[in-house]
């Protein structure tokens, strides 16, 4: 189900084929086996919570495409994870017992789509009929005024009547005139982004990326990537909401480390609502900077305030004390971790020293692709390749009235 496909087109399309072409939406996910196994459970329970809320809010196709998703994960691919083993049993048991709940809430899901699915399809054959029938009445209409021997007026009225009065028209349930229920074009697209749809290790930052290792990179940054920012929003993605004060209190939180020239990172959560994903929560978790660096460390309490506030990840946010707002190869990697779970994750780089902040995400037919074939994880390096990487994302929306939480676990 292609994301250009018009609402009318999907409709011709029979009950079981369009549940088909949902089920493609949530195939296999191949594993990166540079994820820890232990992140692809909090990946699930974000799953499961963003499902949740698709079902409340009636937002049936998308809740079953996140449930079915979830289920694959964990019932056909998890276990090929090399680091599987090492995942503690309680969180093991405690996906099982989520299993044992989605599974029969995603088949009553099915039977409702299959009922709503056959209502349009029905609608649509009716209102097909009658168009025939119309644009074959107005076709022996005008083969009469077409004649090129032409009757009298009043024998081409007879004749007309004659046409009309033999003419069944089609029987319809519903009136003649009647508006198809459009579906929702912002289904979550995880075929044209990368199956590898999940949350990655979130061990250490560096101006802008997650670093993999301990070790102080040597940056050189006289050499940014393509950046294009004439970008609109061709993607389709769900618009996030970012509070308005967002930027204001991260960097007053990081201006004991900006006036030492260190790097501060912080990360974003929030909750889904209305097929908008907002902005709630602005997380500082434990960590060390540089210059060009931050690491982060205890994540796992993190985690558990999430999962006690039901917070779904949103992406991240960081400073370069000294440099410009931009996103270095290491941020690039690091990002791709969180896009890759939430294909509208955006990365905030704030730049104090000029002033400046931007809100970028990876291009998701290009740079998402760019970033996934790259073997070095760590280290800063170059991205030989045409095209943006990234651009400025166009997602977003800040709003004035709405004040971020922030939590300081430092």
């Amino acid at each position: 189900m292609s994301h250009n496909q018009t609402g009318i087109d999907n409709f011709k399309e029979k009950p079981e084929k369009r549940i088909q072409q949902l089920l493609m939406l949530s195939s296999k996910i191949e594993l990166n086996t540079s994820i820890a196994a232990r992140k692809y459970y909090r990946s699930g329970r974000e799953m499961i919570s963003m499902a949740d809320v698709y079902t409340k809010e009636n937002n049936l196709e998308q809740a079953y495409i996140l449930y079915m998703r979830f289920m694959t994960l964990f019932l056909e691919t998890i276990n090929e994870h090399p680091d599987y083993k090492n995942v503690p049993i309680e969180e093991r048991n405690l996906n099982y017992r989520a299993l044992r709940d989605v599974l029969p809430k995603t088949e009553n899901i099915k039977a409702k789509l299959l009922e709503q699915y056959s209502t349009e399809y029905e609608l649509y054959q009716e209102q097909k009929a009658l168009e025939e029938f119309k644009e074959k009445r107005e076709q022996k209409v005008l083969n009469i005024e077409q004649s090129n021997t032409p009757p009298s007026k009043n024998v081409a009225q007879e004749h007309l009547n004659s046409i009309l009065d033999n003419s069944k028209v089609p029987e319809l349930n519903t009136p003649t005139s009647f508006e198809l229920r459009q579906p929702d074009h912002n289904l979550i697209n995880f075929t044209e982004l990368n199956d590898n749809t999940l949350t990655s290790n979130m061990p250490t930052y560096s101006n802008s990326k997650i670093q993999f290792n301990q070790h102080k990179p040597i940056v050189d940054r006289s050499t940014k990537p393509m950046l294009n920012k004439n970008t609109s929003n061709p993607y389709n993605l769900r618009q996030i909401i970012v509070p308005g004060n967002l930027t204001r209190r991260f960097l007053e939180q990081a201006q004991r480390n900006t006036s030492n020239n260190l790097e501060t990172c912080g990360i974003l959560a929030g909750k889904l609502s209305s097929n908008c994903l907002i902005v709630t929560h602005l997380m500082i978790p434990k960590q060390s900077g540089t210059s060009d660096s931050c690491t982060t460390m205890n994540e796992e309490d993190i985690f558990e305030f999430q999962d006690k506030q039901d917070l779904i990840t949103l992406g991240w946010i960081h400073t370069h004390p000294s440099q410009t707002s931009f996103m270095s190869s290491v941020d690039l990697h690091t990002h791709y971790s969180y896009q890759l779970m939430m294909p509208e994750a955006i990365a905030i780089v704030c730049a104090p020293k000029y002033n400046e902040s931007n809100f970028f995400f990876l291009t998701p037919y290009h740079g998402l692709q760019v970033i996934a074939d790259c073997k070095f994880f760590s280290g800063f390096h170059t991205h030989d390749t045409e095209g943006d990487i990234y651009a400025i994302a166009e997602h977003y929306v800040l709003d004035e009235n709405l004040l971020v939480n922030v939590v300081d676990f430092r």
